[in-house]
């Protein structure tokens, strides 16, 4: 280890140490959180890579290293997390929100543009940070009729996703503390699309999740004894709460479609479907109301 401590000498150091304690992208993580402590882009990085590191900047890099390598994930360190090309805060109160889900938006975005071009009422349940419903609000910003409510249980949640449409300039989203429908009316609140990633890891599952992933709330995880707790319980209920004809679109887990596709057969909606994800996985399903 040298006295002088330069951008790449640091980068150097820092991925082979956290690929021994179980990163999967050390480098990308390095190049990422010594940014954030130089205040600077990535690429910046390699066009200052001879630049020694003051005291306090190598202390603050290896202090988020430190908590990196105990398996914080890099987006609380970071305090930001990309997704659908949008910046959203996060912390511990909050998912990180994952890529996988853009294929939910992708979904509700379709469902919404070929049935209502000029936007919709929407339900986001399990809001978290807000990531879904601010997409959707962001993409049919010019949509007359488009406006959503992003409902969670925890207003810690609630705070940084108004936290987020405020930083978007999103006014057409309000937010509702609620534990799935509990703060709705059947006739007074209704929708003609909701969707939810709701938590569906099983409880088994959860005992031996990464330890990343074990940073995040447990409530917006853990899905009960088979994972589909949340699915059975929003299926349910949300037919009081949709329009004739209206949707309801679910991320799910792995292997998790045909069980769920069931639960919505269950509970009489039609027009079952699935959308799959860049690995070839069942991650979305969506289902109809019949107009009743």
């Amino acid at each position: 280890m040298t006295s002088t401590w330069t951008v790449i000498s640091l980068l150097n150091w820092a991925a082979p140490y956290l690929e021994k304690n179980n990163s999967t992208s050390p480098r990308l993580d390095a190049e990422l959180l010594l940014a954030q402590v130089l205040n600077c882009q990535r690429l910046e990085l390699y066009l200052r890579f001879d630049k020694p590191l003051a005291p306090i900047e190598l202390a603050a890099f290896k202090e988020l290293i430190l908590q990196r390598r105990q398996g914080v994930p890099v987006a609380y360190l970071l305090g930001t997390k990309e997704f659908w090309s949008l910046d959203f805060k996060v912390n511990e109160t909050v998912l990180v929100p994952r890529p996988e889900t853009e294929h939910l938006v992708e979904a509700a975005i379709e469902f919404i543009e070929e049935n209502f071009p000029q936007g919709c009422p929407v339900l986001d349940i399990g809001t978290g940070c807000g990531n879904i419903i601010l997409a959707l609000a962001h993409h049919f910003a010019a949509a007359a009729n488009f406006s959503g409510i992003g409902s969670d249980l925890r207003p810690a949640a609630l705070a940084l996703a108004r936290e987020n449409a405020l930083n978007l300039k999103i006014e057409t989203v309000s937010w509702l503390t609620s534990d799935i429908f509990s703060a709705l009316l059947p006739g007074t609140h209704s929708f003609d699309l909701i969707v939810s990633n709701p938590p569906y890891t099983t409880s088994a599952e959860m005992k031996s999740l990464p330890r990343e992933v074990l940073c995040e709330p447990a409530a917006a995880l853990d899905g009960g004894p088979d994972g589909l707790e949340f699915y059975r319980q929003i299926s349910a209920a949300a037919r009081n709460f949709l329009k004739p004809g209206g949707g309801l679109i679910f991320e799910v887990g792995d292997r998790q479609a045909e069980s769920v596709k069931k639960i919505l057969a269950s509970n009489n909606y039609s027009a079952i479907s699935t959308k799959y994800d860049l690995a070839r996985r069942e991650r979305v399903v969506f289902g109809l109301t019949n107009g009743d």
